[in-house]
């Protein structure tokens, strides 16, 4: 509750300005990446027999993996029954979620191209190159190849490229750059 009340506070009366995008782009960020590991211990670890797949146990984690990110109440309503399936599409590939992966990817790469200043499309840094390509192959995947070549590999992609991302925007926003020639005698 204190987190949301913090969101609600910082969206209402900060300016949205450089400051206010950076919280944003790093909220975006986090929010994607702790969501596909919640998925990834679901869907390899808690579930402790392939025989238990479809029982009222499964389904019970499941809700409780939806109610972990606050989803329960959406899921249902786009879908109704719990499937593993649909509930992987709907936290990893849904636009309109917030604490869907791709939504959260959408709203960093918005918030990224706001502190920059370039057009979305178009890239002037190599964060936005990064976070661009990242958000186009969610923009374009569909659940069934992914849970197909394996999801675990795919979520390891995943949280290696949005790792990959952290580190360029550290390299062009905060990164010291030294000067040509500085240091030279």
């Amino acid at each position: 509750m204190a987190c949301h009340l913090f969101q609600g506070i910082k969206h209402s009366t900060m300016s949205h300005n450089e400051a206010w995008n950076f919280i944003r782009l790093g909220t975006s960020l986090e929010r994607a990446d702790k969501t596909t590991r919640i998925l990834d211990v679901k869907y390899f670890i808690l579930l402790p027999s392939v025989s238990d797949v479809g029982t009222p146990y499964d389904d019970i984690q499941w809700s409780a993996v939806l109610k972990s990110v606050s989803a329960f109440e959406m899921y249902r309503k786009c879908y109704g029954r719990i499937l593993p399936e649909r509930v992987v599409e709907f936290l990893l590939l849904d636009g309109e979620f917030p604490r869907a992966v791709r939504f959260c990817i959408g709203l960093a790469d918005n918030s990224l191209h706001a502190i920059t200043g370039t057009r979305l499309g178009a890239f002037s840094c190599s964060t936005e190159q990064r976070l661009g390509l990242l958000r186009s192959e969610l923009d374009y995947a569909h659940v069934d190849p992914i849970l197909q070549a394996g999801l675990h590999e795919f979520f390891d992609g995943l949280q290696a490229r949005m790792n990959t991302v952290d580190e360029f925007i550290r390299g062009d926003f905060f990164a010291q750059k030294i000067a040509q020639g500085a240091g030279m005698a």
